[in-house]
């Protein structure tokens, strides 16, 4: 007797293909078919659903058919150990009644149930068992004529391809996962064309839940491949669809799940690219809507390492138990590794390693049965660090020996990095053989730093940076240090200062998870019609980006010590070769005058390297403690007029100008020597006053790290000697005889990145003059009001001007100095049309703001652009900023060899992560020499009855048209340097010239395009 599905009408017409033969199932719902044809049963066999009654049959399957959503409610709730038991049973029915459809369901859904619960080995071998059968089964449809049940078997091969999508993505194997996903799209188009009449509703996805689930997976793959910032917008546009598709109730708790999955995700990139409160914000939301699901208890471990940095690591601890114990108690054992090794990471990090320990091998014994190589990667890594801790070398290096041969066997670079990076921190810290652990760390430090330039979105390479190229690149440093290499630890803070220098450590740093940003594969485009393509993006939809240092020169005489390590760095974890072109890292010097080039990079400490252009090859370096440089930034951001969060512009004017900052004599140098005793190194000072004393003013170029980009270095006073011991505020003064200032025996100006690529200067011509803009929406006493204030024909500004027009025309034209300034018209496009004709300098006075946060090109000029006005930053009412990226993305070619650009903390790109500002965006667009500030600077309306501000301005603009820019300027605030020790007043006060610096490139022989 046949029972089950309706037999075929007619008997095979071919012989029985070879891949049947040894199959355990021929995709049929009965293998005694053969006897219904009259066919000889040897080559196909007999089953038990040959000999079942109807009765029987439909009971059977009617109980399958319960047992499956038993099953598929417990693995919605995340029970997988309940789940599994009730798959176990759906396979046992599916084999009695011969159902090959019945047995992929199972099996295909056990694919997903294994994956979610982290076991990988099982979620994989299920997933490519439902693949295998589905051919065979293919060929049996195909040899017994029962198309239907293809119908029945595709929904099992789309789960299970979706399972090797996420274990592909996981892998970071990009390509066979985007392959996977164009496959199930494909599928599903020609199902949808086929139509109700060929498919059941539930494989036409007809409210788009599958189409959504695709683009989740897509999500996951674009984070895989670095597209952090195309990820973002992806799961907005996400977010926002399923908010409308949770309307429809038969898909509501699917979507709510889907809801779920990219909220998880977006706080994953928001954390990556440094938004904490924005991923805690996620983060927070998923706990409270999934309270008591695994999803809440995934979310409050990430939420726990808010707890530990803010101090409560009590809290943090018994937040992630109590999640752990949900997780163990749903059966989600990948969940439950993570959160052990979560744990162990919190508790190695407060020092109980005993502990740790405990929790990492709880960890590894869940990976070990789930298979979980990389899980198992890590846990090496964190017993590795446990081992060190208590001093148990060889066990520590026995770890990380397995985790390195582990990850290089694997072929992931990240996870390559990371292990080695783990074993060069423990032999340091063994301190044997030294030279080495140096062979480890020089290439690991070179490609941590090099990998950085393959993201796409500027969040990415500045999580890199803070993350993992810094501590690296500190950890190279100090061992450099300690094996006295000052020439390799220079050419290393070189090559890390030819774009910038990376962010310094702001504060604590803890990673419960262990895990590292991805890199995208796809190589680095560059656009020829944008100058600053190597230098960053102030938004993902930008096609701006970071590019590595070109090769580079130490000296006429020397090439880079350090190229030999980069080519070994290449070999190790695949880098790119240097580029052809090489670029010199130091500026031609002056006959006769000593030029002190010296550059700061931030890698935990912060490290100074300095030299003089007549001695290139002598080399000095020195590592600047974190707590040094901190006590400096506390001083100084103390006294500087830039606003704090939450502070007004006119309260940060009144503390500056407060008799502790910048208000009185005394605060100001106490200021000043604080600064010095910890930024300034006594072979510095010494050789800097060697130098003036020979009778030829020194020229001090600097190249600042982002945690020394508002030191104002002229004013900074010259120690006589170095104290002892730690010295209280008080005791300062013993340190110094006089109130020698650098500006006293040296004249200061900045030092460009070598790797910035720069175009020639525009021809020579009219000055052009943009003056106090009127910024549309803005009144004159409003935020973005007046800088200048009030003027007219007798204003000292104001005849200056005249004087300019009484030598030649300027730009824009004008018949008076009146019509320069407040002018309605002065937007992009005039600026646009002003630079296109020969030009010798352009002044800027006005508003300059950062318009978003710290990543990439947001600094931006206020002009009179109006919100219609295309352009970068989001409109501030009726008005649009002129950002650095706009300068670059414009029709501006050229900018004139001189820029002023005079307006609050001007000169910032140095503190940015990335230091692309509108101060190097006019070095890269031409300008030789660009004047700027490193402050907040205040208004004349500071000092009733005088008018600083115009100073500087007539100050600025009479050096840029004289013959040595950066010479003039450093005379005129040696002379108020004088002013202000005579008359200590406020009108005189450094609060308002000392900002002031020069971004000089004239010289450095560096002019090409990228």
């Amino acid at each position: 007797m046949l029972v089950g599905m309706p037999p075929p009408q007619t008997p095979p017409d071919r012989p029985l293909p070879p891949e049947l033969s040894p199959a355990t199932s021929h995709g049929y719902n009965c293998r005694c078919v053969a006897r219904h044809f009259e066919l000889d049963p040897a080559p196909y066999g007999e089953v038990p659903a040959c000999s079942l009654s109807e009765r029987q049959y439909r009971k059977l399957l009617m109980e399958a058919a319960k047992v499956q959503d038993q099953a598929k409610q417990l693995a919605a709730l995340r029970n997988v150990a309940g789940a599994h038991r009730k798959y176990a049973r759906m396979r046992e029915i599916a084999q009695k009644l011969d159902r090959t459809d019945l047995d992929l369901a199972a099996v295909s859904d056990l694919a997903h149930v294994c994956y979610s619960a982290g076991d990988l080995r099982n979620a994989r071998q299920c997933a490519e068992a439902v693949l295998q059968v589905f051919k065979v089964s293919a060929a049996a449809i195909v040899h017994f004529g029962q198309f239907a049940e293809a119908r029945m078997i595709e929904g099992s091969r789309e789960v299970a391809e979706r399972v090797l999508i996420s274990l592909a993505t996981e892998a970071g194997d990009v390509a066979e996962a985007r392959e996977l996903i164009a496959g199930q799209r494909r599928r599903a188009a020609f199902r949808k064309d086929a139509g109700p009449d060929q498919y059941p509703p539930e494989l036409l996805d007809v409210h788009g839940s599958d189409e959504m689930e695709l683009r989740i997976f897509e999500v996951r793959v674009q984070i895989a491949a670095g597209d952090l910032a195309g990820a973002r917008v992806a799961l907005d546009e996400i977010l926002v669809a399923l908010d409308a598709m949770a309307e429809v109730e038969e898909i509501r708790e699917r979507t709510i799940q889907q809801q779920a999955m990219a909220r998880a995700e977006r706080a994953r990139i928001r954390h990556a690219g440094g938004e904490d409160a924005d991923a805690r914000a996620d983060l927070l939301r998923l706990s409270a809507q999934h309270a008591g699901a695994p999803v809440a208890a995934k979310a409050d471990i990430g939420l726990a390492e808010a707890r530990a940095l803010a101090g409560d690591f009590p809290g943090a601890v018994a937040a992630i138990a109590a999640a752990r114990d949900e997780l163990a108690a749903a059966g989600l054992t990948g969940d439950v590794a993570e959160a052990s090794h979560a744990l162990g990471m919190l508790l190695l990090y407060t020092g109980d390693v005993a502990q740790a320990r405990e929790q990492f091998e709880h960890a590894k014994t869940i990976r070990t049965a789930n298979g979980d190589a990389q899980g198992l990667r890590l846990v090496d890594t964190a017993l590795a660090r446990c081992a060190a801790a208590e001093g148990d070398w060889a066990t520590a290096e026995d770890y990380a020996t397995r985790a390195r041969e582990s990850a290089r066997e694997s072929g992931e670079w990240a996870d390559h990095l990371h292990t080695d990076f783990v074993a060069a921190t423990i032999g340091c810290a063994r301190g044997e053989d030294l030279r080495a652990v140096l062979d480890l760390v020089l290439p690991l430090a070179l490609a941590a730093a090099e990998y950085r330039f393959e993201f796409v979105s500027p969040q990415a390479r500045t999580a890199w940076a803070r993350d993992i190229a810094a501590p690296t690149m500190g950890l190279a440093l100090t061992l450099l240090t300690r094996l006295k290499e000052p020439r390799l630890a220079a050419e290393l803070i070189e090559r890390t200062c030819a774009v910038g220098a990376y962010t310094g450590v702001e504060g604590p740093s803890l990673d419960l998870t262990g895990t590292l940003p991805t890199l995208e594969v796809l190589p680095s485009t560059e656009d020829d019609r944008l100058p600053l393509a190597a230098l960053g993006s102030v938004t993902s939809s930008l096609p701006l980006r970071l590019a590595p240092p070109p090769a580079l020169r130490w000296s006429p005489s020397s090439p880079m010590e350090l190229d030999r390590w980069h080519r070994l760095a290449g070999e190790r974890y695949r880098l790119p070769g240097l580029a052809v072109e090489t670029v010199e890292t130091w500026p031609a010097g002056r006959p006769g005058r000593e030029t002190f080039l010296l550059r700061f990079a931030d890698a935990g400490h912060t490290f100074l390297t300095w030299r003089t252009t007549e001695d290139l090859d002598t080399v000095h370096t020195h590592p600047i403690e974190f707590a040094l440089v901190g006590t400096a930034r506390e001083f100084l951001d103390a006294a500087s007029p830039t606003p704090h969060e939450g502070e007004s512009v006119a309260d940060a004017v009144r503390r500056s100008l407060g008799e502790e900052a910048f208000g009185s004599l005394a605060g100001e140098q106490r200021l000043a020597r604080v600064l010095a005793l910890n930024l300034l190194p006594a072979d510095l000072v010494g050789r800097l006053r060697r130098s003036a004393a020979e009778g030829n003013r020194p020229l001090l170029r600097i190249q600042p790290s982002p945690s020394l980009a508002g030191v104002p270095w002229g004013l900074l006073a010259l120690p006589d000697r170095r104290a002892d011991h730690v010295l209280d505020v008080g005791e300062i003064g013993t340190c110094f005889d006089s109130d020698e200032r650098v500006l006293d025996v040296a004249d200061v100006s900045l030092l460009a990145p070598a790797g910035i690529p720069r175009r020639p200067p525009a021809a020579d011509g009219p000055p052009v003059y943009l003056l106090d803009p009127r910024i549309p929406g803005q009144s004159a006493f409003g935020e973005l009001g007046s800088v200048l204030g009030k003027q007219d024909a007798t204003s000292p500004l104001i005849r200056h001007l005249d004087a300019r027009l009484a030598d030649g025309p300027v730009l824009p034209e004008a018949a008076r100095g009146l019509d320069l300034v407040r002018r309605t018209d002065t937007d992009r496009r005039l600026l646009a049309e002003l630079l296109s004709r020969p030009c010798s300098r352009l002044v800027f006075v006005g508003h300059v703001s950062r318009v978003r946060d710290e990543y990439g090109a947001q600094t931006a000029l206020h002009l009179s652009c109006s919100a219609d006005l295309p352009g970068s930053a989001a409109p501030i009412g009726p008005h649009r900023p002129y950002t650095a990226a706009d300068l670059a993305l414009s029709e501006v070619d050229t900018m004139p060899a001189r820029v002023a650009l005079i307006g609050c903390a001007s000169a910032s790109d140095f503190g940015l992560a990335e230091p692309f500002g509108v101060l190097l965006a006019a070095v890269a667009a031409g300008a030789g020499l660009v004047a700027a500030t490193v402050w907040a600077l205040p208004t004349s309306a500071a000092v009733p009855g005088s008018d600083p501000m115009s100073e500087l301005v007539i100050a600025v603009d009479t050096a840029l048209a004289g013959e040595d820019p950066v010479t003039e300027l450093n005379a005129w605030q040696r002379s108020r340097l004088a002013r202000w020790r005579e008359e200590p007043e406020p009108a005189n006060s450094p609060v308002f010239w000392a900002p002031l610096t020069c971004l000089d490139a004239t010289d450095d022989g560096k002019t090409w395009v990228r």
